[in-house]
């Protein structure tokens, strides 16, 4: 994330810390679940957090056994998004939404812009930067949303 969400653990932080810690471990379960859904969709739709579409593809030579357009014309990153590779908890005192594994490093390539190897024996590609993970104001939103309707804070 840009900023670890820094505004709303300032504002629903102290909310938080007076609550018991199983409390506390149900609201931030329902904001991660909620961010998690949000950037899974987000990935779908193929944009940055700051909705730019993401780079597109780098042109491939048409060889003998490669099918004209059949890889292109799906979205990328279809298996990052789901659950098993998008792994989202929560504890009574921290939240996470991220990738582990194999998705991981595929993930960082792609969040920074990195070179990789794309298959054994050849040659190291540079990769665009496509910023998979990353949060947008709605989401901020959201998450805040989330913690003070808990709480039934009025006023917000």
């Amino acid at each position: 994330m840009t900023d670890d969400l820094a505004q709303i653990e300032q504002l629903a932080g102290a909310l938080l810390r007076k609550v018991d810690a199983g409390e506390r471990r149900k609201v931030l379960h329902l904001m991660v679940r909620s961010l998690q859904r949000s950037q899974a969709a987000r990935i779908a739709r193929q944009q940055d957090p700051d909705g730019q579409p993401y780079a597109a593809r780098k042109p491939q030579p048409a060889g003998r056994l490669r099918r004209k357009g059949t890889i292109k014309r799906q979205a990328m990153f279809r298996k990052l998004r789901n659950a098993s590779n998008l792994k989202a908890g929560a504890t009574d005192t921290e939240a996470w939404v991220g990738f582990s594994g194999r998705a991981a490093q595929i993930a960082r390539v792609h969040q920074e812009g990195l070179n990789d190897v794309p298959s054994k024996g050849r040659k190291p590609v540079r990769y665009a930067r496509r910023v998979l993970l990353g949060d947008t104001e709605p989401e901020r939103q959201a998450l805040l949303d989330i913690a003070l309707d808990h709480f039934n804070v009025p006023g917000f």
